[in-house]
């Protein structure tokens, strides 16, 4: 099975990932460099991976978005750093077209090659762009994350299941998948198909959540149907809705993982 091992975590793939042993990450979300790393050394404790989200930095270049990252490794020397460039397209800040987000990300990757662990690379960027994409990262040492977000509904359960397995088999190192639910079945077909791509990719590690109040359940109990990492705020500073409190929510995945037991 391939687990993902970045700056010391272990993203456990399917087989091997339960709610105990899944991560908890946390995201920092500021304009400037300086009040990132003021974010980093406050939720360090709480995290095992970071994700720093430079679409939210008041100057978005590859070589601020580098600049950005270091301030971060060096306030948080211990944690692995995901980067994150969230477009309109998927729910963030960032207006930017297929090409243009290829090209920040693409520039990234070559302004600071070791300067982070993983790359968020949104799947709805088209198969040639995301093949580049994936190669630059792997060149710049870093592993990626294939990510899709849908913050109008929940697909069907063979659909939200055939697209983390197109992710696993267009080469990510994890895959992700947040979808908005509006009722309770909505978040537990969230799980089943999560608990269906990990049994058809077992060796591709997962990343699942349905948002919103009504899905906050799956990212406190993902773990037990294959979820290798969870997001958790510290300090209230959300960056996506029904994110918990990190240190509760990796409180509720360990009392899930021993109750399993």
């Amino acid at each position: 099975m391939a687990d993902v091992t970045v700056w010391g975590t272990v993203l456990s793939a399917p087989a091997r990932a339960t709610a105990e042993t899944c991560k908890v990450i946390v995201p920092l979300t500021a304009a400037s460099p300086a009040e990132l790393a003021g974010l980093a050394v406050q939720a360090a404790e709480a995290a095992d991976l970071l994700e720093v989200r430079l679409d939210a930095l008041k100057t978005l270049t590859p070589r601020t978005a580098a600049e950005a990252l270091a301030t971060v490794r060096k306030a948080a020397p211990k944690r692995a750093i995901l980067a994150t460039v969230r477009t309109a397209r998927e729910g963030g800040p960032a207006d930017l077209t297929p090409e243009e987000y290829a090209a920040l990300l693409e520039g990234l990757c070559e302004e600071a090659p070791g300067g982070f662990d993983l790359l968020d690379v949104e799947f709805s960027v088209g198969d040639a762009l995301r093949g580049s994409l994936l190669g630059a990262a792997h060149q710049a040492g870093a592993a990626v994350v294939f990510s899709c977000h849908d913050f109008e509904k929940t697909p069907v359960t063979g659909a939200m299941t055939d697209l983390l397995v197109s992710m696993a088999d267009a080469g990510t190192d994890v895959a992700k998948l947040a979808v908005m639910p509006r009722d309770r079945a909505d978040a537990a077909r969230l799980l089943q198909a999560t608990a269906q791509a990990a049994a058809r990719r077992p060796e591709t590690p997962l990343i699942t959540m349905a948002m919103g109040a009504m899905g906050a359940v799956t990212r406190l109990c993902g773990g037990a149907f294959g979820v290798c990492a969870s997001f958790g705020a510290v300090g209230g500073a959300a960056s996506a809705p029904g994110q918990p409190d990190a240190r509760e929510l990796r409180a509720a995945m360990e009392a899930v993982g021993k109750a399993m037991e």
